[in-house]
């Protein structure tokens, strides 16, 4: 094998630079020079730069938060095996699937590869509080909200990094213990300051005595390569609470679904934002004609470069509101308008655009498709889950070499 040195560096990196992170972690093995090139941040960078700017690429990189059953023998006792903390008869995965067209288009099948990631115990200990809490680059963050952890994960380089626990959380108390204080984790966001181009996780922590909130929230950040958390100012008193598909990071900005309290014994329906760069948090008005009624839910996607808020049915064949939030490309100020409405589709929740037209879809038995918005046909991908299809997660995924390591301990997942 030639050294790198018989070929011009620019030309080695400008092809390597090309490849996804699997080709990537087998080259580096090849020669000292090569591994040096390829573990460098210069060539990391320029491989992110390709991976989120390539227009000719005919794949798509999609994530998937799912579980499945270890023995199809257990499909009559779903219900057990999810609740199954010892994950003896499932597996919670983070899949990485590589997505692309059928251009004879003679099937209804999108094709794939898929590489699924098992996310180990006991941070897995049940699909239904198992999370991921925003995605940039590569890098997700992964949560368990009854066990309050949090960790890094890059599933092509098939890595992991567990935070350690923040200060501002206190032992579990026991169930008997009425007045005692207890904190609990209200939201979790992460994401990308474009100023000091770091990634952080922010996190807001409610105190509780008894069934009452009692004592002021607080709010703190984790920066990747720090080793601490940080508190950070926070005066905002209002409840963010889960929503299938709703959370999302967007140019620095991330979005939660929350309540606010304008005057005693009332709440408002709203979005909470929360600047990367500034750490600041907002309150977000959702649009005055969304048919925020009874049987109505709504998610939150990216599409054509901009944040759109979807409003749906609760139940039955699904019309879909597209609103669109102005001026979302450069912060969260700005009004929506009612781009489109799409439908109605047998389905159960949108996931996300992957293209400007087509949008994924879960359906009832978990199987997830695509949505053409142009000729209105369904094609079917081989993924599938068998939790309740709101608990199953899906992003479009930039491939990266960026490593979660730091200077830490790291689990790396090598389960496959």
């Amino acid at each position: 094998m030639a050294k790198l040195g018989t070929l011009s560096e620019e030309r080695v990196m400008d092809f390597l630079s090309r490849l996804p992170p699997k080709d990537l972690l087998r080259f580096k093995c090849i020669h000292k020079s090569w591994y040096n090139l390829i573990t460098s941040p210069s060539f990391i960078a320029n491989n992110l730069f390709v991976s989120r700017n390539n227009k000719f690429s005919s794949t798509t990189s999609i994530v998937f938060k799912r579980t499945v059953l270890k023995d199809s023998k257990d499909k009559n006792d779903i219900f057990n095996v999810l609740r199954d903390n010892d994950n003896s008869r499932k597996n919670i995965y983070v899949s990485l699937l590589d997505l692309y067209k059928d251009h004879d288009g003679d099937d209804q099948n999108l094709h794939s590869d898929v590489d699924d990631l098992i996310i180990p115990l006991p941070f897995s200990i049940c699909p239904f509080s198992f999370q991921i809490a925003g995605h940039c680059d590569g890098i997700l963050c992964l949560v368990n909200t009854v066990l309050e952890d949090v960790a890094f994960c890059n599933p092509a380089l098939k890595e992991m990094k567990f935070l350690p626990r923040s200060p501002l959380l206190l032992p579990r108390r026991h169930p008997e213990d009425i007045d005692g204080i207890e904190t609990d984790v209200n939201a979790v966001g992460f994401g990308y300051d474009y100023e000091t181009q770091e990634y952080k996780i922010v996190r807001v922590v409610l105190f509780i005595t008894g069934i009452c909130y009692t004592l002021p929230s607080k709010a703190e950040i984790w920066t990747l390569g720090s080793n601490a958390w940080r508190e950070i100012k926070y005066d905002h008193e209002l409840h963010v609470f889960w929503t299938p598909t709703f959370e999302l990071h967007f140019k620095g900005i991330y979005y939660w679904n929350c309540l606010t309290y304008p005057s005693p014994g009332q709440d408002k329906e709203a979005i909470f934002t929360f600047d990367m760069s500034e750490e600041t948090f907002e309150e977000l008005s959702i649009p005055e004609n969304y048919r925020a009624v009874d049987g109505y839910v709504k998610f939150l996607s990216v599409w054509k470069e901009s944040v759109v808020l979807i409003a749906c049915q609760g139940e039955g064949p699904k019309s879909f509101d597209i609103w669109a939030l102005a001026n979302s490309s450069t912060g969260v100020k700005g009004s929506w308008i009612k781009q489109l409405v799409i439908g109605p589709i047998e389905c159960e929740i949108p996931l996300v655009f992957w293209k400007s037209d087509e949008l994924l879809l879960t359906m009832s038995d978990g199987i997830v498709a695509s949505y053409n918005l142009g000729d209105q046909t369904l094609k079917y991908l081989l993924v599938h889950g068998i939790e309740d299809p709101q608990y199953i997660q899906a992003f479009v995924y930039v491939n990266s070499m960026i490593s979660v390591k730091g200077d830490d301990e790291v689990k790396a997942c090598i389960d496959t």
